[in-house]
């Protein structure tokens, strides 16, 4: 089993495309390869933390939708709440953080200062995968669209 981390997939958010350049003609277009890239990787006993931003969108079927991709993806999903998610408590993760240490790295959404080497997204394409000492983005924007195995952040 293994341990997984990706950030600000932004599920069914068209804008996105636009924001960050996204390789990506259409939101389905994007749903769909991100759905295949985490499939490729994530093996259905795995464990996948979100570092935030899963999805975005403001429709009456949000959680549905939502729900709809969870059940598609692999491993066993647990989210660090970005400031995009909403109505986390209906989602179907596993739990859902403010921000967690885990095997001493800091997972969180927003980059953190802290003693620990932090694990983090929201940054998307405007800060490199290892731009400090002890800063990682994991956004997808640079971590090509697929989770990340942790254990490339346990060998440094």
């Amino acid at each position: 089993m293994n341990t997984w981390l990706i950030s600000d997939t932004h599920f069914y958010h068209e804008n996105i495309i636009k924001y960050c350049n996204r390789p990506f003609n259409t939101v389905t277009a994007m749903n769909f390869a991100m759905i295949e890239n985490w499939n490729g990787v994530v093996d259905k006993d795995d464990t996948v933390y979100h570092l935030g931003d899963f999805a975005l969108g403001r429709s009456c079927d949000y959680v549905k939708r939502v729900n709809a991709i969870l059940d598609l993806l692999n491993g066993k999903k647990y989210l660090i709440k970005g400031n995009h998610d909403r109505k986390v408590a209906q989602l179907n993760f596993e739990d859902v953080f403010n921000g967690l240490v885990l095997d001493g790295f800091m997972l969180s959404h927003v980059p953190k200062e802290t003693e620990l080497v932090n694990i983090h997204g929201h940054v998307h394409n405007n800060m490199p995968f290892h731009y400090m000492v002890n800063k990682y983005n994991v956004s997808v924007d640079v971590i090509g669209f697929t989770p990340i195995n942790f254990n490339k952040f346990q060998r440094r």
